[in-house]
C-alpha cells in the first residue's frame, strides 16, 4: 500500500497536550494485517525513550503495531535511549536538566549496550593508536570517549519512527489505513550534538530547508524532534529526528533515482590522515558545532506553522 502525505486541517489543529491516536488496521512498520492476536499498543515516542516525566502533559503518537515490530523497536530504544542521555567525554550533558541527569545514571546501569555487551555505564569507547616514533620505537596513544550506538541500529530506529509519522500524515480515518513510503528509506548520517554543523548535516539542512514541510513534531518537552519535508517535484522526502538533545539522524526517502539525484549535493566528509602504515592507518576529523541562530534543521515557515508550534 502506498500513499502521498496530506497534512489536512484536522492534523494541523491537533492540540499539543493530548495523544494522537490511530486505530490502524495494518502495522505501520511492516504492513502486516493486524488482528486481536498480533496487535499491540505502540507509543511512537517510547515512554522510556526520553527522561521520566517529559511526556506528561505532552502529545505522543499512539497507534497499533504487530508484536514482532513492537518488540524490535523496544529493543532498539533500550540502549540507544541510554546512550543518547550520557554526558560527553568531559562530563557535560546536552542540556542542563535534572531529570536528564537522573535518568542518564539509572539507564546507564540498567541498559546493555548491544555493541559492547556490557552495561552502558561500562561501555565507554576506547581507541588505541600505535605508530613508529622517530625510528626509535613505537608511540602509543589511547583515546577514550562516551558509549557509542551502532549506526545500523540508529538508522533502523529512525526509519521506524519516520515510518510511523508518515503513516500519520497519510492516514485515512474512514478506512483506518495509512500510507507507506514510495521506494525506500535512505539514511545519510547520524551525529552527536558537538558535530551538528559538520558539512554533511549542514549541506543537508541548507538543501531541504525550503522544501514543503509535511510534519514537524517537537515533543517530550523538546527531548524528541522529527520533521518530514517533501521535494517540490521529485518523489523524494527528507527526514530528520533528534533524540534527547544529543543525537541527530538525517536521511531521504522515496524512489531511489530521485533520492540519488538529490543526494549528489551531499559532500563526503574530509578526514585528515595522521598515520599510514602497511597494516594500519589512523585518520581523524574535527567535529563542527552549529549555533542556535544558524540551526534551521527543524525550521517551519511562519506562514505554514500549525497553531501552537514554536
Amino acid at each position: 500500500m502506498t500513499g502521498l502525505p496530506t497534512m489536512d486541517n484536522e492534523l494541523r489543529e491537533l492540540p499539543l497536550h493530548v495523544p494522537i491516536v490511530l486505530h490502524n488496521k495494518r502495522c505501520p512498520y511492516c504492513g502486516v494485517a493486524l488482528t486481536t492476536d498480533n496487535s499491540t499498543k505502540e507509543h511512537v515516542i517510547g515512554r522510556r525513550f526520553v527522561p521520566r516525566g517529559k511526556l506528561e502533559g505532552q502529545w505522543n503518537l499512539i497507534l497499533r503495531a504487530c508484536r514482532p515490530c513492537n518488540v524490535r523497536k523496544s529493543d532498539l530504544e533500550d540502549d540507544i535511549s541510554a546512550i543518547s542521555m550520557q554526558p560527553d567525554m568531559w562530563g557535560r550533558f546536552a542540556v542542563d536538566d535534572e531529570a536528564l541527569r537522573k535518568e542518564s545514571q539509572r539507564k546507564a546501569r540498567n541498559s546493555i549496550s548491544r555493541l559492547s555487551k556490557k552495561a552502558v555505564a561500562e561501555s565507554r569507547s576506547q581507541l588505541e593508536f600505535k605508530a613508529p616514533f622517530m625510528g626509535q620505537g613505537t608511540m602509543t596513544a589511547t583515546f577514550t570517549g562516551p558509549p557509542q550506538a551502532q549506526s545500523e541500529r540508529v538508522f533502523e530506529l529512525a526509519q521506524m519512527q519516520v515510518a510511523a509519522f508518515f503513516h500519520l500524515i497519510t492516514y485515512n480515518r474512514e478506512q483506518q489505513t495509512g500510507g507507506y513510503m514510495l521506494g525506500g528509506y535512505f539514511p545519510i548520517m547520524e551525529a552527536l550534538r558537538s558535530d551538528w554543523g559538520n558539512p554533511v548535516h549542514r549541506t543537508f539542512m541548507d538543501q531541504v530547508v525550503e522544501w514543503e514541510p509535511r510534519f514537524m513534531g517537537p515533543g517530550a518537552d523538546g527531548f524528541f524532534k522529527i520533521i518530514i519535508r517533501r521535494h517540490p517535484t521529485l518523489v523524494c522526502w527528507s527526514w530528520a529526528v533528534e533524540w534527547n538533545h544529543k543525537i541527530r539522524v538525517i536521511g531521504f526517502a522515496g524512489e531511489r533515482p530521485a533520492v540519488e539525484e538529490v543526494a549528489k549535493a551531499i559532500p563526503p566528509l574530509q578526514v585528515q590522515s595522521m598515520y599510514e602504515g602497511l597494516r594500519s592507518s589512523f585518520r581523524l576529523r574535527h567535529e563542527v558545532s552549529i549555533s542556535d541562530d544558524d540551526d534551521r534543521l527543524f525550521y517551519w515557515p511562519q506562514s505554514d506553522r500549525p497553531d501552537g508550534e514554536t
